[in-house]
């Protein structure tokens, strides 16, 4: 039983060798952050908080990692903006008889230009893999090396993935 820890309540203090470990490898991998540092040790079976690791290092002159060389995350969308395409559903339509239609649309992120690549009552499994085909094999994908959709729980997506895109 730690009396320190009894008289301050919290958790008991890293041990010495523990500490000495911590700020070895903070010195030895100045790319390594406290998560990774965390699961380094976790391999080892010594369980220590990330955010005591970041104080111990912080508190001995490590400070966080330094950022890689290379574009922010804004940059990089900015510079591959015309090979990325984005593909959702959109459901807002009733007809006058109050039927809901499925837009199946597709925008490019360089030119910001919106195309409709289908339209139905009910987007079933063989009619996305038709637009999904139509996208691959028509025009519009010259220089699209990106397709980002939307990861809800919508039919088409499993159906996109499994039955057409595995295909080419």
């Amino acid at each position: 039983m730690d009396l320190q820890a009894d008289l301050l309540g919290g958790r008991p203090p890293i041990g010495k060798e523990i500490r000495e470990l911590i700020l070895r490898m903070g010195r030895e991998n100045p790319r390594w952050r406290c998560l990774r540092i965390r699961g380094e040790l976790a391999k080892l079976g010594i369980r220590v908080s990330a955010t005591r690791i970041r104080t111990l290092l912080r508190a001995n002159g490590l400070g966080p990692a330094p950022r890689r060389s290379g574009p922010t995350w804004s940059e990089f969308l900015r510079s591959q903006a015309q090979g990325i395409l984005a593909l959702d559903f959109f459901t807002s339509v009733e007809t006058a008889w109050l039927r809901t239609l499925y837009v199946l649309f597709a925008i490019q992120i360089g030119s910001r230009r919106v195309n409709i690549l289908g339209v139905t009552r009910n987007p079933d499994s063989s009619w996305v893999t038709q637009q999904a085909r139509n996208i691959v094999v028509g025009e519009p994908l010259g220089g699209v090396r990106f397709l980002i959709r939307d990861r809800d729980s919508k039919r088409w997506v499993r159906t996109v993935r499994t039955e057409c895109w595995t295909g080419y």
